[in-house]
């Protein structure tokens, strides 16, 4: 299978990179910068893997690398200087470009502070989500504002929603559904692979679970 995965170099990203690799994916990864990209990992699937160098939000750099693919992964993050409104600006780029090059199945990530109107009610939720309101309002706005835009879109999508995430080393598999997880820890580790077989999976089309271990 030919994918796309954006945010490659981001602490999530990177999972996701390997986890495609690893499943024996040719992988076209747009990079702001290639040199991020570990160097082992390259020469390790050389045949496998090839870098566009570009950014999230120019139309042109995301559409040659999604060209050829037949689904992509978006695992981009919001880093130290980053727009306030980068998930909705980087949702209508690469949106657009997707339908532009006719690549309609994707995986997106965004946080679970996002609202799904089949959530379930949950009193801590509501709790963390009135502190995110506060603490980091415009990046909630901003992404609540991409996830309408992706549900709206009319294409083939699954959102994954997890909670606080971590870098240790994978724990187990995870489960996916609309009632919200306990506010504890997941390995990116594990989340990346869940994106990467998420992609193929018939069972979460449309749908925009939340993750955490069973």
């Amino acid at each position: 299978m030919k994918i796309t995965v954006f945010g490659a170099t981001g602490q999530t990203g990177q999972h996701v990179l390997q986890a495609a690799l690893d499943k024996g994916y040719e992988v076209t990864a747009l990079v702001r910068n290639p040199d991020k990209v570990d160097a082992a990992l390259r020469i390790q699937h050389a045949k496998q893997l090839k870098l566009v160098q570009g950014d999230i939000l120019d139309g042109e750099a995301v559409s040659k690398a999604l060209t050829g693919s037949e689904g992509f992964i978006f695992a981009v993050g919001p880093v130290k200087g980053s727009p306030p409104d980068l998930p909705e600006r980087a949702a209508q780029t690469v949106l657009a470009a997707a339908k532009q090059v006719g690549v309609s199945r994707f995986v997106w990530l965004l946080g679970a502070g996002v609202v799904d109107s089949r959530d379930e009610p949950d009193k801590i939720r509501k709790v963390m989500q009135a502190l995110m309101r506060v603490f980091a309002k415009s990046l909630l706005e901003s992404s609540q504002k991409a996830y309408d835009q992706i549900i709206q879109s009319g294409m083939d999508y699954t959102v994954v929603r997890p909670p606080v995430l971590s870098n240790k080393a994978t724990q187990g598999s995870l489960t996916a559904s609309y009632k919200p997880p306990k506010p504890s820890a997941i390995s990116r580790a594990d989340l990346g692979e869940f994106m990467v077989n998420a992609l193929t999976e018939e069972q979460w089309r449309a749908e925009s679970p939340m993750v955490a271990y069973a």
